[in-house]
């Protein structure tokens, strides 16, 4: 119902039970799923990994969502760079 009211789509993979193997449709669902997700999960990687995003420094909502944004924003500036193919020492 959220979903609907939000005008998104369910992407949660599905998941095979003992007796019960996925169909084809299912599948392939989770193949094209699978290729999103390994896109978002590398950037994920990169903050955890480059930048020490493990979890948040500060306390308070306001604080924590500056240090995310920010964060956020040095992944995309060192995306940007590797696309230029420009060394940076990160």
């Amino acid at each position: 119902q959220h979903l609907t009211e939000h005008q998104l789509r369910d992407g949660i993979m599905q998941k095979a039970h003992r007796g019960r193997p996925l169909s084809r449709e299912q599948k392939v669902r989770n193949g094209r799923l699978a290729k999103v997700r390994y896109v978002v999960e590398q950037s994920f990687g990169t903050l955890h990994r480059k930048f020490r995003y493990a979890r948040a420094t500060y306390f308070g909502l306001t604080k924590v969502r500056a240090q995310s944004h920010l964060k956020a924003m040095c992944v995309n500036l060192l995306k940007a760079a590797n696309r230029l193919s420009v060394p940076v020492a990160a």
